[in-house]
């Protein structure tokens, strides 16, 4: 079986859980996000490559106002997922339809904000795929700054670095380890195959008990 699979290939085959109990098989717990954090639409997928940052709370006025989240926004490539850490206490929303509409021209393929968004309607009509907790009309100016870009971060409870597999739909979020993305996806698309064999055995009236004996899937 090959060893690489493109973007593409990875989005239109696979998903979240499949990873996820690819990951469990492997001792990679800890690797699926906080349930509390949800896609903004119903429908939403997110497939791409981390770029991380972080951000704090704040209680002042910052020197320079979205600067770190302007500058790796305008750095982002095709195939990158821009994920924003956020501070625990935090109150506002750092992302919006702007940056949306930033982040879909610099070719991102979605946002991951731990904590809260606005422009939910613009960010909607724009296509950009985007996971978050929550929404808030408040600005982030002299609430929450990013202070941190490309390096390594936890979000929703995953740590995640730059360059990792960033797979987001309607079950949730996992993040897979760039170490061992080679692994993963290689079991993960044998698992989609058997899985194949399992629908369809199922579908021809083999019992779950006789399938799960004979394939080993459930």
């Amino acid at each position: 079986m090959q060893d690489t699979w493109s973007i593409e290939e990875i989005n239109a085959t696979l998903f979240t859980a499949v990873l996820s109990d690819i990951m469990d098989g492997l001792g990679l717990g800890g690797q699926v996000a906080d349930p509390s954090l949800r896609p903004l639409q119903a429908g939403m997928r997110v497939v791409g490559y981390a770029r991380p940052c972080r951000a704090v709370s704040v209680n002042r006025e910052p020197e320079a106002p979205y600067a770190a989240l302007m500058q790796i926004i305008d750095d982002l490539q095709d195939q990158d997922v821009l994920l924003i850490a956020m501070d625990q206490h935090a109150t506002s929303a750092i992302f919006g339809g702007l940056l949306a509409t930033a982040v879909s021209s610099a070719g991102g393929r979605g946002v991951i904000v731990d904590g809260f968004a606005r422009d939910a309607d613009e960010i909607v009509e724009i296509g950009m795929p985007t996971f978050v907790k929550g929404l808030v009309p408040l600005d982030s100016y002299g609430r929450d700054e990013v202070v941190e870009i490309d390096q390594p971060i936890t979000i929703a409870g995953v740590p995640a670095g730059r360059g990792d597999l960033v797979f987001g739909d309607e079950d949730g979020l996992v993040v897979v380890p760039h170490a061992r993305l080679g692994e993963v996806l290689r079991l993960a698309f044998e698992k989609v195959a058997g899985e194949s064999d399992v629908r369809a055995a199922l579908k021809g009236g083999m019992s779950t008990s006789e399938a799960f004996a004979k394939f080993g899937i459930l």
